[in-house]
């Protein structure tokens, strides 16, 4: 199930048939209206065949529907209330119809759409590809149906394309990561005219909060790729021992036909063996397991750190990991661009941002998000009380601020500082 604050994303049943009837009447009394024919729709709820629907409280407010043709999914239905278009239900509906129709066999989706009809956007949003004339989309999927026991046996997901748009801000950090790692996975033939090696091992580091994971996820999303995250407390928890479970994961996920590996924490399992002499055994695993991984194409192997320097250094020397990037707390640019999006899905008047800003030194994405929470909380406890102004203003934002401390300290600064200085390697 995905959830949305207003919407959640379910598999339909047949007790939907009254909300269902609903949508389509008032999809099709859209001006763009798509063609539906309600009978069919009705039948397809009454078969059982894969079905998801959006919505909203007691209100179905979007609904997917989807038939298996040996590999191919195709999409029969795609309706969306006309109060809620354009606030991403379409593409929601359509990854999680995806990611069912994957376990069911399905290696490509399709469906035909009108020019200019709803869905058009969702389709484009989840990566599908039009075909001119009568728009026929095809989507092939990036997971042969053998390889989703795998995917599922490791916590595996398909990552919304969306996701790269999400980090706000960090524009240095995303240029490089666009023009250094995801511009050659994606376009390999034109990487490999140019003599360009695509990365296969990319350590982030820096302090806590600042993003490593979303861009992990976001890279992910952005090569459309599968996205497992290995945790070193699950790794460590197996019956067979930290050492044999990091060597089955690489394994396993390294027969994947394309993959993204996040391992955050990194330094919990590839602790320097001078100062953890006890980890000796997983260090060498990993000295053995990286190598065949990063043979392979179509592979991409991201850890996280908060301190890059705690890592054995045989791990990350040149021919192990091929870009050291440093992940810093947002600059003025990012965190303007932050409290941009933070104010505004608030009802405020009088804020001043630059204010924030220059206040905020140190702040990390989720300090922000906390600050902006904690003076909604401040103007929602006033309304509730009857008092007066029924938004969050400028006081509202100090106080909140007053009661958030940076979570990247000056001593921290100054070590990330550093260790930039001694490990980035771009």
């Amino acid at each position: 199930m995905q959830t949305n604050r207003s919407w959640i994303i379910r598999d339909a049943h047949r007790g939907d048939i009254d909300g269902v009837v609903r949508l389509i009447e008032d999809a099709r009394a859209q001006p763009d209206a798509r063609p539906l024919d309600i009978v069919e729709i009705l039948t397809h709820l009454q078969q059982d065949e894969p079905a998801m629907v959006a919505t909203a409280g007691v209100e179905i407010v979007g609904l997917v529907l989807a038939s298996l043709r040996r590999d191919v999914a195709w999409i029969d239905a795609l309706a969306i209330a006309a109060a809620w278009r354009h606030q991403g239900i379409g593409s929601a509906l359509l990854q999680a119809m995806e990611e069912h129709t994957l376990h069911l066999g399905a290696r490509k989706v399709s469906t035909l759409l009108g020019p200019d009809q709803p869905g058009e956007e969702a389709l484009f949003n989840r990566g599908f590809v039009a075909t001119p004339g009568l728009v026929l989309y095809e989507k092939l999927e990036p997971l042969q149906p053998s390889e989703i026991g795998v995917l599922d046996a490791w916590g595996g997901e398909l990552v919304g394309q969306e996701s790269w748009g999400r980090v706000a801000g960090m524009h240095d950090e995303k240029s490089l990561i666009e023009t250094r790692i995801v511009a050659p996975l994606a376009e390999p033939d034109l990487a490999r005219k140019i003599g360009v090696s695509p990365p296969a091992t990319v350590m982030l580091f820096g302090p806590p909060g600042t993003g490593k994971t979303t861009f992990a996820r976001a890279i992910a999303g952005r090569l459309g790729w599968p996205f497992v995250e290995l945790l070193p407390s699950k790794l460590a928890g197996a019956a067979s021992g930290l050492a044999a479970e990091v060597r089955r994961a690489f394994g396993e996920l390294g027969r994947l036909e394309h993959v993204v590996v996040f391992i955050d924490e990194f330094d919990e399992i590839a602790s320097s063996r001078r100062s953890r002499p006890e980890m000796q055994a997983v260090v060498n695993e990993l000295l053995k397991a990286i190598p065949p991984f990063r043979a392979q194409p179509g592979r991409l192997l991201v850890c996280a750190t908060n301190s890059i320097d705690d890592i054995d250094p045989a791990v990350i020397r040149p021919g192990r990991f091929d870009l050291i990037i440093p992940i810093g707390p947002p600059d003025d640019a990012a965190r303007l661009a932050l409290w941009n999006a933070s104010v505004e899905g608030l009802a405020s008047e009088g804020v001043d941002i630059a204010a924030l800003v220059d206040d905020s030194f140190g702040f990390t994405p989720g300090d922000i998000a906390l600050a902006s929470q904690r003076a909604a909380s401040a103007a929602f406890d006033r309304v509730r009380q009857g008092q007066e102004p029924a938004w969050v203003e400028q006081a509202d934002m100090v106080t909140a601020l007053r009661r958030t401390p940076p979570s990247v300290t000056p001593d921290a600064m100054e070590e990330f500082a550093a260790e930039r200085g001694r490990h980035t390697r771009s």
